[in-house]
């Protein structure tokens, strides 16, 4: 019975491998995984702290949810950021914080 139960467990395992390396996208090395994410159809506006912006942003979420929000004045901007960081555990270092809220107020905000 417990060979039987074991043979049945390595069975749904090698199966499960199987599946997932058929997937397209998926790689497989070793005990990691990536997949290749489509680009992003949301561009940011030029400027500088772009690219920390779009590098720490798009972790968690689409551009787009910088690009279609409100104009929040700068403070509300360091809320949100802030918010991210301490609730949602995003890892971006104080200096990389400032000039993402400097970014965004500047070209999605009302500036200070």
């Amino acid at each position: 019975m417990k060979i039987t139960i074991l043979l049945c467990i390595g069975v749904s395992l090698v199966f499960t491998v199987m599946a997932m390396a058929g997937d397209q996208g998926v790689t497989i090395e070793g005990a990691k995984r990536s997949i290749k994410l489509p680009e992003a159809a949301v561009s940011l506006k030029e400027g500088p702290g772009m690219d920390t912006t779009s590098r720490y942003c798009r972790i968690c979420h689409s551009l787009d949810y910088i690009t279609t929000q409100q104009k929040f004045p700068k403070a509300r901007w360091q809320g949100v950021v802030t918010k991210m960081i301490k609730t949602y555990g995003a890892p971006i270092s104080k200096e990389n914080a400032d000039i993402i809220v400097d970014y965004i107020a500047t070209n999605y905000g009302i500036g200070g």
